[in-house]
């Protein structure tokens, strides 16, 4: 994710880039950071960076990015506590007369746990680059397995609930109940354990040796016939169909329940 912002005539531009992230910030999330940032203060010989100061300033681009996560992911009401450490060469630092950059230097899939991240200067006369540790927990309702779900077996809401809890690592997890529907176990699921979405698949539409409608097109034309199909697969996925008409194999895409669409 990638945020500018413009400070008062006295302070410089920054900008804060987050590297290997896919979530983008809103126009209205944008608006926000701009107006509620801290403002980056200088020593009081005004040639040196304030450590208090830049120490804020990171927290507060911290919350930025992991708000923009938590809405584009739909969490509830969540709190979040970050313990931030600055190196305390910091304040030996000059000003820095070009964009200041902020760059995730970890590889989490959510920035949640111990964190890395780097602030450089990119001036050409007095370059330098300092790497900063946050320490974070959330916490917020998250899915829990209430009974133990076995390998393959569909989840049953009966078997999860939502549960207050804090997390000090990034590990992905559901909020909402109705996002379980058509999943099942990767793996065994211990009771009392949170729900990991990595340990979840979604049921396949087709199974192997379901009879299937197999729709072949060309153009404006289009055929149906009844086939079987030889692989399970998704919506989405690629998958044998032998056609029961000619007996041939064909590759066709699995476009709903027990439906498969082709081209000649």
């Amino acid at each position: 994710m990638r945020y500018i912002k413009e400070w008062k005539p006295h302070f410089r531009l920054w900008e804060v880039r987050f590297i290997g992230r896919k979530q983008l910030f809103s126009l209205a999330v944008l608006t926000l950071l701009t107006a509620l940032t801290p403002q980056v203060a200088f020593s009081d010989d005004g040639q040196n960076l304030d450590a208090k100061s830049l120490e804020s300033w990171v927290l507060h681009a911290y919350k930025g990015e992991l708000e923009s996560i938590a809405q584009s992911q739909n969490w509830p009401a969540y709190s979040v506590d970050a313990n931030i450490r600055i190196p305390p060469s910091v304040v030996h630092l000059p000003r820095c007369e070009s964009s200041m950059v902020i760059e995730g230097r970890d590889h989490h899939s959510l920035p949640i746990g111990n964190l890395k991240r780097a602030i450089s200067c990119n001036d050409l006369v007095s370059p330098w680059r300092i790497n900063v540790s946050i320490k974070s927990t959330v916490t917020l309702p998250i899915v829990f397995v209430n009974e133990s779900v076995q390998r393959g077996e569909t989840l049953k809401p009966s078997a999860l609930s939502l549960k207050q809890h804090t997390l000090n690592k990034g590990y992905p997890f559901f909020t909402d109940l109705s996002d379980l529907q058509g999943l099942r176990a990767l793996r065994r699921l211990k009771a009392g354990s949170m729900l990991n979405a990595s340990h979840l698949e979604s049921i396949p539409l087709i199974i192997k040796g379901d009879e299937v409608l197999l729709t072949a097109s060309k153009g404006d034309f289009q055929a149906s016939m009844k086939g079987v199909a030889l692989e399970e697969g998704k919506k989405g996925d690629q998958i044998e169909v032998r056609n029961l008409s000619s007996n041939k194999i064909v590759r066709a895409v699995v476009t709903g329940k027990n439906t498969v669409e082709t081209t000649f």
